[in-house]
């Protein structure tokens, strides 16, 4: 088993350690969209834009940094792991297809160099030519960090550093759907698509530091009545003050040599034949918290937690048209913001988390974050009949500046929205392998990007109701994980959403060869009911509302079979297999049929030295 923390400094006090996932189970996941309980509209290849089939409200106050198309392959601070490890940690995977050329490599590293200093990395490359015309992706992230604790634990610091290139290509689509739908062209690569000189080229970097400092030492000195020191642990503390900075640096282009074609018809006038729009963001972050920890680990049941803070952010933000020549927006935000939070835990059974954030100057002023946590064990933490988890969860949210205003050579608006409101409510109860539980979310005022790809909101409540279940157990033999979800929106005018979709993976393990190998065959299905999933619009990295198409009511299997031997797993699968019955209809966004049926072959190796 290896353990890693994230990057945040108080996880690594206040919470027990993640395990590093090395079961067999999931050897053959290196596709990120494969990852986490939902499934995600995309677009014919990895690599991809993407969007989750689960209505969700994740995304922050403040000013947004987000790419939200190609999210699940961009890695930022938040993302970072600190392996503390004593021995060595190296693990890496490579996969590849038949025909095609499509390679996946990932390194993971982690090492203690010395008492106290602990260095961690992670390298991800994603390279598939694509199977239609104009369809390549090439992605790759990096990050590194560095981490050291002074012998007394007083005072510890953490640096870290991380990269993201998307480069990928972008053919809008399908032309004519019945072509693929039918087989009227036996070639995938023949079959006519909307664009054929398009390509969407995003950087994502940054760096940052954390330190902190403990406000009284570990020990203190007493003197008994016999006028004898002694040095003893002590039981109160001041707390600990953190700082902590950061830089993160956007650059996101967009290239195409024809744009002069039918497929932007329906949207604004192109003011150029060719496009070269480019827009880049820099942020500098600056944070400065007291806490209430001190030099005790608590493994999720600390008895009481208290933090407040204060921010300040900066943002220059700059739209620049290269064949135009000239910046078509420039413009500078800060803003300074308050938060803080709360942990209590009660008679072994019951934990009560609370936390707040408002902005308070500048840009988006007036937003705020609100965030509640009641979890009920039936019983207590260590004997119980099963945990009961109450949230709750209200934001204000200001228009980004993407959906305020825009200037390109495909759109331009100008937009005078208001602040939205979120308010959401969960629940779900956990007995031993099943979950299940509800969300109810209620917006006011919600933004969204229409038929005609341009931000509109609507004024007004609109609701999504959710129930979800999920199984994660071992019988015997057998391994099964899965979710399903029920979901409904009260306003299909503006929140296209399946009604049902669900995932389902089951595995059985033999152990061959004395015990000294275990095979595992698995099957993955995943499934979505119809509806009319969002488009997909190259131009804005921006999925919207349609009317014309519906996807899904379509079974997505994939079959594995994998061998582990020691800290090896060598793994062949078969994916998207329900296309050997002839039915081609497997559309998972508008005009983007999933990904063909390929074979696979992987190797996951993991090294302790």
């Amino acid at each position: 088993m290896v353990t890693f923390y994230p990057i945040s400094f108080d996880s690594i006090t206040l919470n027990a350690p993640y395990y590093l996932d090395t079961a067999t189970f999931h050897a053959n996941e290196f596709d990120q969209l494969g990852h986490g309980q939902t499934i995600y509209s995309t677009l014919s290849n990895i690599g991809l834009a993407h969007q989750s089939m689960r209505f969700n409200t994740m995304k922050p106050i403040g000013f947004d940094l987000s790419v939200p198309a190609f999210s699940q392959y961009i890695k930022t601070e938040k993302d970072l792991k600190t392996y503390l490890s004593l021995l060595p940690y190296s693990e890496i995977r490579y996969v590849m297809t038949t025909g095609d050329k499509e390679q996946h490599l990932n390194f993971k590293f982690g090492r203690q160099f010395f008492q106290g200093f602990y260095l961690s990395f992670e390298y991800n490359n994603d390279y598939s030519p694509g199977t239609y015309i104009n369809n390549k992706t090439d992605n790759n992230y990096f990050w590194i960090n560095a981490l050291y604790s002074t012998k007394d634990q007083r005072y510890r610091v953490l640096a870290y550093w991380f990269r993201n290139k998307i480069a990928v290509q972008e053919n809008g689509g399908i032309r004519i759907d019945s072509v693929y739908v039918n087989q009227q062209e036996s070639d995938n690569s023949a079959i006519l698509t909307n664009l054929n000189n398009a390509t969407n080229y995003a950087k994502v970097s940054g760096a940052g530091v954390q330190h902190y400092f403990n406000l009284l030492p570990q020990h203190k000195k007493e003197t008994d009545s016999l006028a004898v020191d002694s040095i003893k642990p002590r039981k109160f503390t001041l707390g600990r003050i953190q700082h902590s900075f950061a830089y993160q640096r956007n650059q996101l282009f967009f290239n195409e040599t024809s744009a002069s074609l039918p497929f932007y018809a329906p949207f604004d006038t192109l003011l150029s034949d060719k496009t070269t729009d480019t827009t880049l963001v820099h942020a500098f972050h600056n944070s400065l918290q007291w806490n209430s920890l001190g030099y005790q680990s608590y493994s999720d049941n600390v008895p009481f937690y208290l933090y407040a803070g204060i921010d300040y952010d900066l943002f220059k933000l700059k739209h620049y048209d290269y064949l135009e020549g000239k910046t078509l927006n420039d413009q500078s935000h800060s803003q300074v913001s308050l938060n803080g939070g709360i942990i209590i835990n009660l008679f072994k059974s019951t934990t009560i988390r609370g936390q707040a954030k408002l902005i308070t100057l500048g840009y988006q002023i007036g937003d705020f974050n609100i965030d509640g946590q009641w979890q009920q064990y039936i019983g207590t933490n260590e004997r119980n009949y099963g945990k009961l988890t109450v949230g709750f969860n209200m934001k204000r949210q200001s228009p980004t500046w993407f959906e305020t205003s825009y200037q390109s050579n495909h759109f331009r608006w100008d937009n005078d929205f208001h602040a939205a409101t979120y308010m959401v409510l969960d629940a779900n109860y956990q007995y031993k392998h099943f979950t299940a539980g509800f969300k109810q979310t209620t917006v006011n005022d919600l933004i969204y990007f229409n038929q005609e790809a341009h931000p509109e909101q609507y004024d007004g409540l609109t609701s999504i109701s959710e129930l979800f279940g999920g199984i994660n157990m071992a019988l015997w033999r057998f391994k099964i994980e899965g979710f399903c979800t029920l979901q409904k929106a009260d306003n299909e005018s503006i929140i296209h959403l399946p009604l049902f979709l669900s995932k389902l993976k089951v595995g059985y393990a033999q152990p061959i060869f004395k015990n000294a190998a275990t095979l595992q065959p698995s099957l993955t299905v995943q499934y979505f009911t119809k509806y009319h999933a969002d488009a997909y619009l190259p131009a804005l990295r921006t999925f919207y509302l349609q009317d014309e198409v519906l996807v899904g009511n379509y079974p997505f299997i994939d079959l594995s079979l994998a061998i582990n031997v020691k800290q090896a797993d060598i793994y062949v699968q078969y994916s998207n297999m329900f296309l050997l019955t002839g039915n081609h209809n497997s559309f998972i966004a508008p005009h983007y049929p999933m990904r063909d049926s390929k074979i696979f072959f992987g190797i996951n190796w993991r090294l302790f030295n």
